[in-house]
């Protein structure tokens, strides 16, 4: 349910709490449960986690059901046949429902049964906003009744395996959660996804570099390339391709199996690393706000990852939608929702998108959705309203809109709420990028949501700034130095791609307008 700060202004928030309150049933035996949306009541389908009382945040695994990474999937409905023991569940359906939590005991001799309401504090589809994981290692595990426990529309896996079948349906049973939109053509090499690439042999794998994978998709245009790992050593030489159509900004270093409080397959944060679960998160945020200083107009992507196959499908995730034709300001913030997959994806490569593990935004800046450049000449100045709809299930730490990695506008959501939702107006007379961001207070790691930029560009300048090439010709310097420890027939492999990065960093060092 989403709450409205004022319903006479275009800007709404809401904040709802993370889990209703707890109830128990005295029962045993067997528990016959079955979850209903509370909007339709409708039976639906949502992942539980489960655990004895005596051992807090032990999931347990339950027969017939098929596993979420955390806890299971709950298919309308399942018989809980346990031993004799307190219990203590919770249900969470994606970002968009609210957390339900309860408790129960279970004795030898009772039988019993209970229906639990799901409710939805909002519907992005309905919104025209469509949720999708953009890298989800192959599972044994059916795709489609896991995406719908977890409200999520689209998925790209990184493979394909043939799913075991469903205990409790009939071959021919529809998962009823629509739209599900699934693609296995997507490879993963050393920290970069290709979409519509075909695999490779085991032998090209071995001998080939995920930089001559790069290389051999330029001029492909059926190929897509996203950097799924964006800590990787040679970021800086696949960057320098100008062949990179996206980059993972949340992805399997943000997960709900376990912290991964510091990078171990990359570059490691400049300072201390705290090691406390966030560090890892906001690092990601960082070279990606490089990117964009660095001139690239790269869209963020969100997903499971390579190594997320513990974390449920979709808890990092990216919405997209289309502009509409003609957008006149009204009460409600509206888009234009996809009708196809290739919709989907092509909105996600032009980056009219919000990546999220936890708020959910429908944005404007000027009018507009993420994505949008706008264009002026020097002689002008533009004045640009940002919008804001937003509703969170955790508790906020603050709102903040960024514009060229420095914070224009940061407020907590109290003072957002007293302010009646309304954010100031950004004049800007210079060419620049600009971005939305919601971190949360949760604890155990980084949890947020950041739109896609949207582009401003003044007498057909992109904004390039020196700080941030020296970024990337520093991370350079560092890469050459690891490479140079390899045996001389590996190293020979690297020196072309390493020389024409240099190359291009020089030249983009040339380029820079700050």
């Amino acid at each position: 349910m989403e709450n409205s700060i004022c319903p006479s202004l275009r800007v709404l928030a809401s904040l709802v709490i993370s889990s209703l309150p707890t109830f128990a049933w005295a029962v045993g035996g067997t528990l016959a449960l079955s979850v209903q949306d509370e909007s339709t009541s409708e039976p639906t389908i949502t992942r539980m986690e489960l655990w004895r009382a005596t051992k807090p945040g032990t999931s347990m695994p339950i027969r017939k059901t098929v596993p979420a990474g955390v806890g299971v999937v709950l298919d309308r409905s399942v018989d809980l046949e346990l031993p004799e023991s307190a219990y203590q569940f919770r249900m969470i359906r994606g970002p968009e429902y609210r957390i339900v939590s309860g408790n129960f005991s279970l004795e030898k001799t009772s039988l019993d049964q209970h229906s639990v309401q799901l409710p939805r504090m909002i519907d992005m589809l309905a919104k025209g906003w469509t949720s999708g994981d953009c890298g989800a290692p192959t599972s044994a595990y059916s795709f489609p009744l896991r995406m719908a426990a977890e409200d999520l529309h689209v998925a790209a896996v990184l493979g394909h395996t043939e799913a075991r079948p469903i205990a409790g349906r009939d071959r021919d049973d529809p998962i009823g959660h629509e739209p599900i939109w699934i693609r296995e053509d997507v490879v993963h090499e050393g920290g970069l996804l290709f979409y519509g690439m075909e695999r490779s042999t085991e032998n090209d794998a071995a001998s080939a570099l995920p930089v001559e994978r790069l290389a051999a998709a330029l001029g492909n245009e059926s190929v897509q390339v996203a950097i799924e790992n964006p800590f990787a050593w040679p970021l800086p030489v696949w960057l320098s391709s100008n062949r990179v159509d996206g980059v993972f900004i949340l992805g399997d270093w943000l997960r709900l199996d376990r912290k991964v409080p510091s990078v171990k397959n990359g570059r490691p944060p400049d300072g201390p690393d705290l090691g406390d679960g966030k560090t890892v998160g906001r690092w990601a945020e960082q070279i990606y706000w490089n990117m964009l200083e660095a001139g690239f107009r790269i869209p963020p992507l969100a997903g499971s990852g390579n190594q997320g196959r513990n974390t449920p499908l979709g808890y990092n995730r990216l919405y997209v939608a289309n502009p509409l034709d003609n957008y006149e300001h009204s009460n409600e913030l509206e888009v234009s929702p996809v009708k196809t997959a290739e919709q989907w994806w092509g909105a996600a490569w032009r980056g009219q998108s919000v990546a999220t593990n936890g708020p959910l935004l429908r944005p404007r800046l000027g009018g507009e959705i993420p994505g949008h450049v706008f264009r002026a000449t020097e002689s002008e100045v533009l004045q640009l309203q940002p919008e804001l709809s937003l509703s969170v299930r955790d508790g906020v730490d603050y709102l903040q809109v960024i514009r060229n990695g420095q914070v224009f506008y940061n407020a907590r959501l109290d003072e957002f709420a007293k302010a009646g939702g309304v954010m100031p107006p950004m004049m800007v007379k210079e060419s620049s990028w600009v971005t939305f961001r919601v971190v949360t207070l949760y604890e155990d790691h980084f949890r947020a949501a950041m739109t896609a930029p949207w582009y401003i560009e003044f007498d057909a300048q992109p904004r390039v700034t020196k700080r941030s090439v020296d970024f990337f010709r520093g991370w350079l310097a560092e890469y050459e130095e690891r490479l140079k420890k390899l045996p001389a027939d590996e190293l020979r492999q690297h020196i072309p791609f390493v020389r024409a990065s240099r190359n291009f960093w020089a030249e983009r060092a040339e380029m820079a307008t700050r």
